[in-house]
């Protein structure tokens, strides 16, 4: 395996020192390992404090000794995460308290710091709730412009985290975006590469049922139309005509998740849209899909990186 992972120099782990942030620290001492650089930042979010001293009419309300306990717990969670990065002879870039909003002071740590990758934890949810990602991840997602990775818990995360990742492929900018990450991961840090195409058979037999098509014979053409894309998607990301490429059928984000677990992948690549104005304030329903209900690490790739 190469020994630098020039994709991602600079890494950046918001960390409160939580379950899923030690899952996401873990996932960036295993890629720092290659030569990158991490800067770890605790949000201190002071506006639940600052309008609870406002909206107190009944007593007066000093917020600074509660701001100032927030403060020291951040800096402890802060220096923990610095010394597991030294321990692991990776190193820290900087370490900073951010008095912000979570998703506000998220992007403006990508700018300030020249951030190629935010790696940060999400909280592994369970039935209905599973449908709901975290209002700060959700906001990171949809409005960064460098790619973010999601990691849910501890243990999915591999020795080397980057060692094989199915890419979600379909024929789209977005998906050429994510191919064209994972090319450079194949390259530098010699990941290997599952491209997946999904076709949602659910909705092509009714279809293929209501206009009177044979619903096999359409579903034959679309896997191999699906084949197409893919190769037109490697070729452009300059992959080998021979990557691997599963052809997978159902849901989109159900079966990509399904084809990772198949194929014991430690991680999955999908693009978001890249939309302008208030349409960028939704990301693409697989990717957000695959990021709600995969349990390995997701990466997820702006349409232009």
């Amino acid at each position: 395996m190469a020994t630098s992972l020039a994709p991602f120099p600079n890494l950046l782990v918001p960390y409160d020192g939580s379950d899923p942030a030690r899952a996401a620290l873990k996932f960036a001492l295993g890629i720092a390992a290659g030569g990158a650089k991490v800067t770890l930042i605790n949000i201190v979010d002071e506006t639940t404090v600052m309008a609870q001293s406002v909206s107190s009419s009944i007593v007066a309300f000093d917020p600074t000794p509660l701001m100032d306990a927030l403060d020291a717990q951040g800096s402890a969670v802060l220096d923990d995460a610095a010394a597991e990065c030294r321990t692991a002879n990776v190193v820290v870039a900087a370490k900073e308290l951010v008095h912000e909003q979570p998703v506000a002071g998220i992007l403006a740590a990508i700018e300030k710091y020249s951030i190629d990758l935010v790696i940060m934890g999400t909280h592994a949810r369970k039935g209905v709730a599973r449908t709901f990602l975290g209002s700060t991840t959700e906001g990171v997602l949809r409005l960064s412009r460098v790619p973010v990775l999601t990691v849910r818990t501890v243990d999915r995360v591999a020795s080397s985290p980057f060692a094989t990742a199915v890419v979600a492929v379909d024929d789209s900018e977005t998906a050429d975006a994510a191919v064209t990450v994972a090319a450079m991961l194949a390259r530098t840090a010699g990941t290997q590469i599952i491209a997946c195409h999904a076709i949602d058979t659910a909705t092509l037999y009714e279809n293929a049922m209501a206009y009177g098509f044979d619903p096999e014979q359409l579903a034959g053409d679309m896997r191999q139309e699906g084949a197409a894309i893919v190769q037109r998607s490697l070729q452009r990301a300059s992959l080998p005509a021979d990557t691997p490429v599963a052809i997978v059928e159902g849901n989109a984000a159900d079966a990509v998740i399904k084809e990772a677990d198949a194929r014991r992948a430690t991680a999955i690549v999908a693009g978001s849209h890249g939309r302008r104005g208030l349409r960028r304030f939704f990301l693409g329903s697989v990717a957000e899909s695959i990021v709600r209900n995969s349990d390995i690490p997701v990466l997820v790739v702006p349409a232009r990186v």
